[in-house]
């Protein structure tokens, strides 16, 4: 049977399946936004920028989603038996990850109305802008748009190393896989 909410040893399949569609978003939107800010101007570039700004915006919305669920009506596997020290930096990189993936849409909502572009909350409602156009602050934002996604990459990056390591190093002996993949996992 099919666990919709959390268990004592998994996420639920609401939340695997936020997880892993924010996972697949978010390759994207860093893949695209790394060659976007690498790419001279032209009508490829306009046609990756209208797509990047659609998805920046769902993966927003998913993301509060994903945090209403998380909090409000999931229950949370336990996690008894991992180390303190693990469970710390769990937390830490769970934390920062969030705050990044709810900062950098925010802040490319900025950046976009700072050139005097229009944002559209998943192609279908504009947001009004809130400030003005500003092409003398325009490049800065732009540069912290773009090193944070290059830290959010970093710390993506460290996520699945973590997992992988959790996998195939020490045999998913706490769980740690199993709470979040999909199927039955024997490891």
């Amino acid at each position: 049977m099919v666990e919709f909410k959390g268990t004592k040893s998994s996420w639920g399949l609401v939340a695997k399946l936020f997880h892993w569609s924010l996972a697949l978003l978010l390759f994207w939107q860093v893949a695209t936004g790394i060659s976007l800010h690498n790419m001279e101007f032209s009508p490829l570039k306009m046609g990756f920028i209208i797509s990047h700004k659609f998805f920046g915006t769902l993966v927003f919305s998913l993301v509060v989603l994903r945090l209403m669920w998380k909090y409000i009506f999931n229950s949370h596997p336990k996690y008894e038996n991992i180390p303190l020290f693990h469970k710390l930096v769990s937390n830490l990189v769970h934390f920062l990850l969030y705050g990044l993936v709810i900062f950098i849409p925010i802040q490319g909502t900025y950046m976009t109305w700072l050139e005097g572009g229009d944002v559209h909350l998943l192609g279908l409602i504009k947001i009004p802008s809130l400030i003005e156009e500003n092409f003398i602050l325009y490049p800065q934002a732009l540069a912290i748009h773009y090193y944070s996604a290059l830290l959010l990459t970093a710390l993506f990056s460290l996520h699945i190393v973590a997992a992988l390591y959790h996998r195939f190093f020490i045999n998913d002996k706490y769980g740690v896989w199993k709470r979040m993949a999909f199927g039955r996992n024997k490891v």
